[in-house]
């Protein structure tokens, strides 16, 4: 919730929500000519359907207050869809802008009287709500002004061509740092416990009460090589705290959660023991055959036999009834279960009354044992732990967002290691930071009354290189196209000219 103040000094509470298609009619209505000579005659309907992002902010009474739309690609035909990234740089070669942080504004509208505001939250919104954006770009006519509302927010780089139209467009520019910045990390300081203890009182007393008062300024104290604590700070101020550790007690670890996708979270090892032995597979394979056999055939396959006299048939059947009858107390004693009693009571009576085949049947189906259930096999990892844990965490409600800047200072710190976890009571209401972890599976048997999440080092990754293949005359070429850096780029190219070229003939 946040509150506008008009120039007339009339208030507002207003919230950000996504775009809806019943917001159609109030978008509409809020379109003005001056909207359509800066973003062009616009189907509403397909636009909101191809958005990546819609934000519409309203009243506390739901009434419409503004809308706008971003898109991946610039509007106004000034370049492709697909290749604009280089168009822009030519343009400013100092704006690291790529897909991957770089929306355009499509149509943006406001009700007049608090245009302005509405501008500024809706923009601070989506810096907030996407935290890889770090640019938003507004391409309008270059003869147009951006009026009062969005010159606030943007500054123009320059011009550029359409590929359309005979004539320039002007092209603006949204820093993420002008509304909703990356917090600034660094290594704590024990200067940092008077800003630091407020929010964890605000969330918990408990750890003052346990540890003592001063029990964050030991913890920053007795930082090593294992042990880090790190902060996030807003001009000066710490709003943010993280302890991390290298020790992890990764047999437990093991015992309780199925690791097997990450490896373990272990370096891999020449004598990692990654699947069951032979022996093992047969054995298992075995009993679920026989387990099959014995649950899934109704009937029992009698081998031959010598005829039996009437007197040794009575003595077969008077053991049978005798060895019923204790089964029954057995079963009632051991499950209270009286559906059973009643079963067996029948097959008593079925047994009593039958011929000389069905005597035997009911002799060997009582002999029948079901197999024992055989433990699931767990790998067994040799190699050195690749993992480090979060202690301790806790930031400013306000900053939550941006608690992923954290992960890429807390990696610096233990540069051998690939995976960041964390583990939480079952019932912990879910928070920005684990919102960019994995939820690891526990087995049936784990004894740890908390959840276990995963972070890999790989989600930091900000760009990935694109490998096009083309065939010609029968050589393997290999053009890049990378969103990266140059140096990427060059390990691909030499990683690609060490492995020699492939050639292939005949196509």
């Amino acid at each position: 919730m946040s509150v506008l103040t008009s120039p007339r000094g009339k208030v507002e509470v207003v919230h950000c929500r996504r775009t809806e298609s019943q917001d159609i009619y109030c978008i509409k209505n809020l379109i003005r000519k001056f909207t359509q000579k800066l973003f062009g005659r616009l189907n509403i309907i397909y636009l909101l359907e191809k958005a990546n992002l819609a934000v519409t902010l309203c009243n506390d009474k739901e009434a419409i207050m503004a809308q706008a739309t971003f898109v991946d690609y610039p509007n106004w035909n000034v370049s492709n869809q697909d290749n604009w990234v280089s168009v822009f740089r030519e343009l400013d070669s100092e704006i690291p802008c790529t897909p991957l942080n770089t929306l355009f504004l499509h149509l943006f509208v406001a009700v007049d009287e608090y245009s302005v505001g509405c501008c500024r939250e809706i923009i601070r919104t989506v810096f907030k709500a996407v935290p890889e954006l770090h640019f938003i770009f507004l391409i309008v006519p270059s003869y147009m002004s951006l009026g009062s509302t969005l010159i606030t927010v943007f500054e123009q780089v320059g011009n550029i061509p359409s590929l359309t139209y005979d004539e320039d467009f002007a092209v603006h520019i949204c820093h993420r740092h002008n509304h909703y910045p990356q917090l600034h990390i660094r290594n704590a300081r024990v200067e940092d416990h008077d800003d630091l203890m407020p929010i964890f009182m605000r969330y918990d007393t408990l750890l003052k009460e346990t540890y003592g008062e001063y029990f964050l300024a030991e913890l920053i104290e007795a930082q090593d090589e294992e042990n880090h604590a790190v902060v996030c700070e807003v001009e000066g101020v710490a709003v943010g705290f993280m302890s991390v550790c290298s020790r992890v007690n990764m047999q437990l670890l093991h015992e309780c959660f199925d690791l097997g996708p990450f490896h373990g979270l272990c370096i891999p090892h020449p004598d990692d023991v990654l699947q069951p032995p032979e022996e093992l597979s047969i054995k298992g394979s075995q009993d679920a055959e026989l387990g099959t056999s014995n649950h899934s055939s109704p009937e029992i396959v009698e081998e031959p036999r010598e005829p039996v006299s009437p007197e040794a048939m009575e003595g077969i059947q008077g053991r049978i009834t005798e060895e019923a009858t204790a089964e029954e107390l057995l079963s009632v004693v051991h499950s209270g279960n009286t559906s059973e009693m009643e079963d067996i009571e029948n097959l008593t009576q079925q047994s009593t009354m039958g011929d000389t085949d069905g005597c035997v049947s009911c002799l060997r189906l009582a002999s029948i044992s079901m197999p024992k259930e055989t433990s699931d096999f767990r790998p067994i990892y040799k190699g050195a732990s690749a993992a480090f844990c979060i202690q301790l965490f806790c930031i400013e409600e306000k900053y939550e967002a941006r608690s992923l800047d954290f992960m890429n200072f807390v990696f610096s710190l233990f540069p051998d290691k690939n995976f960041c976890i964390i583990s939480l009571p079952h019932l912990t209401p879910e928070f920005a930071l684990i919102q960019n972890f994995v939820k690891i599976v526990p087995f049936n048997n784990c004894t740890l009354e908390q959840d276990l999440y995963v972070f890999h080092r790989a989600g930091l990754l900000k760009s990935c290189p694109v490998l096009t293949h083309h065939w010609t005359r029968g050589c393997w070429l290999a053009s890049f196209r990378s969103v990266s850096r140059a140096q990427e780029l060059e390990g691909c190219i030499a990683r690609h000219k060490s492995g020699g070229i492939a050639e292939e003939t005949g196509r």
